[in-house]
């Protein structure tokens, strides 16, 4: 993700920071700016407004959703003051609506006692929520990072797992409206610069497995003095730290997590993970996992069906820019933009460095299309961490929606064209993948964006938000599109893992038809509400909806009825 500040401040840091890494970046940008620019066929970059009034309204304060970000900043210009935190969205209580948890840091250097913990909000009634991180049990600080959701045990109750610096957490949901701290007992007891993380049944026993995303080797003792005049510092890029390898932990009975990063193939020393998407590559039915790096390319993880992965980022044509050079990569996100059946692939990515999208193929290989897309040069000069694909107007078309902020707050005054603050970015599905920058009916925010999560907190069918800032106000955002066909489906597992991660759905209408797949991980350090949800315009029948679980097992309900939540249970064949 890093940062170093564009141009001028890169030309100032060059030799200490690495000089070839930086003019790879300067020349990839220049040469997809003129890519661009030059395209007879590149799209409108006009920022239409969308009929139908306000779309997201700023709920934050009536909410009762009060929480400030802790980063820790100060003149010494540590790595991880940078980084900001995630939230997840999750129903922990069983009452069928989506609470809210939102991670916090912590000094880094110290005492913790005094320091406030990461907040869990109860949804009272899908407007207001409560504070009850204190009768919930949650009340350790940690410097934390990234935020995963999921039911390891099979129990019935979503746990939930905090990814932090130097010590990661597992709260075991208790079902009675508190959690426990499992970590030791379960074996997540190692240490490290965590980022994003993704629970994903990569085996298909039936139990949720959990990849950790890892970023770089720091500490206060290991900090490195990045000083272009020699007195004042500046926050270094991650070129001068050596990557951690992410970390991939088997899941063992519900009971605890066997670490198989090396034996898995998963391990790379030289990755700098900050986004984590799950999602079936190559169609074999086998969950694959891709990551953003930050300053070194990107990875995609096949899954070999044996236990094992091959790292294909460069075969697959995720690696790189199509300059062939890397890219500082924060969020990401998979699903199909153009509606042709097959996965694409947005990265959100530095300043001065457009955001990707990769257009998937039916051959498994991506090209980066998002200057044609329209999501290039409306991202060039803004710095995005949380990225998030949903359809935000129910028309059945998935859109992009991308939390911006920088990472040094004296920005402008090195480079004017750049804020430290920076609005966030809604891009409207046109049909095709091809997408418009959307400013009528979203709030005009300048926001130090950092996490970026989804979830339908009202029961209206139609997807809110929460977007975390670095040392600064979490802002929520409800969702009031104009009303539409939907239907949003909660899985439960039997054979498969009981969250249903992994779940491939297919809704039918006539010769229509949309695919969505429940998985965890995506966007930046973050966990969207795990339910499905589906929007079909102005559709106002399906004849169908076909389920085919992480198991195997294909599962079709006929004529189901739209607007409302469906909890669907997987079908489990009688032993023979």
């Amino acid at each position: 993700m890093r940062h170093l500040a564009p141009l001028m401040l890169m030309s100032i840091l060059a030799a200490e920071c690495g000089r070839a890494a930086r003019e790879a970046r300067k020349d990839a940008g220049a040469s997809e700016i003129r890519r661009e620019s030059g395209s007879a066929a590149a799209p409108s970059t006009a920022t239409p407004r969308i009929a139908g009034g306000e779309f997201f309204v700023d709920i934050t304060r009536e909410s009762g959703v009060h929480f400030k970000h802790f980063n820790d900043a100060s003149s010494r210009r540590y790595l991880p003051e940078t980084m900001g935190s995630g939230a997840a969205f999750f129903d922990f209580d069983g009452d069928g609506r989506p609470d809210l948890y939102l991670v916090n840091g912590a000094p880094l250097t110290g005492d913790r006692s005094h320091a406030r913990p990461g907040t869990l909000y109860r949804n009272l009634d899908g407007t207001h929520f409560l504070d009850v991180t204190v009768a919930a049990g949650l009340i350790e600080p940690l410097y934390g990072m990234g935020a995963a959701v999921g039911d390891y045990d099979n129990d019935g109750n979503t746990d939930l797992f905090v990814g932090a610096l130097q010590g990661d957490r597992l709260y075991h949901n208790k079902g009675d409206g508190t959690f426990e701290d499992v970590t030791r007992r379960t074996g997540l007891t190692g240490g490290g610069f965590s980022s994003s993380a993704a629970f994903v049944d990569y085996d298909r026993d039936g139990f949720l497995d959990l990849f950790v995303g890892r970023y770089v080797e720091w500490s206060a003792k290991s900090d490195v003095a990045c000083t272009p005049d020699g007195y004042h510092r500046m926050y270094c890029t991650p070129e001068v730290y050596p990557g951690q390898s992410n970390r991939l932990y088997r899941n063992i009975g519900g009971r605890s997590f066997q670490d198989v990063t090396r034996s898995s193939g998963i391990y790379r020393p030289d990755g700098k993970t900050l986004g984590v998407a799950i999602f079936d590559h190559n169609r074999d039915g086998w969950p694959d996992i891709v990551v953003a790096n930050d300053t070194v390319r990107n990875f995609l993880f096949v899954n070999n069906r044996n236990g094992t992965f091959t790292e294909s980022g460069v075969v697959s044509g995720l690696a790189y820019s199509e300059s062939g050079a890397t890219r500082g990569g924060m969020g990401i996100d998979v699903g199909d933009l153009d509606g042709d059946g097959l996965p694409d692939v947005v990265i959100g990515n530095f300043a001065q460095e457009m955001s990707a999208l990769y257009r998937g193929s039916g051959k498994g290989y991506f090209v980066d299309d998002a200057a044609q897309a329209g999501i290039g040069l409306p991202t060039l000069m803004y710095l995005a961490f949380g990225t998030l694909l949903l359809d935000f107007d129910n028309d059945g078309l998935l859109d992009v929606v991308i939390a911006n902020g920088h990472i040094e707050p004296e920005i402008a005054k090195m480079h004017p064209r750049e804020t430290y603050a920076q609005p966030p970015q809604f891009f409207h599905n046109q049909g095709s993948g091809r997408f418009n920058l959307v400013t009528g009916g979203v709030p005009e925010l300048q926001l130090v964006g950092r996490g970026l999560a989804a979830a339908d907190i009202d029961g209206d069918g139609d997807l809110d938000l929460v977007i975390t800032q670095n040392g600064r106000e979490a802002i929520l955002l409800r969702n009031n599109a104009p009303p539409r066909s939907w239907l949003r489906l909660k899985l439960v597992g039997t054979v498969s893992n009981r969250m249903g991660y992994g779940a491939v759905v297919r809704a039918v209408s006539g010769d229509r038809s949309w695919i969505r797949t429940l998985t965890s991980g995506r966007s930046y350090l973050s966990a969207s509400e795990p339910v499905l949800s589906l929007a079909f315009g102005d559709v106002q029948r399906l004849g169908r909806i076909e389920i085919t679980w992480p198991s195997g097992v294909i599962q079709t309900v006929e004529n189901p009825p739209l607007g409302r939540m469906l909890t669907i249970e997987e079908y489990a064949p009688p032993r023979k």
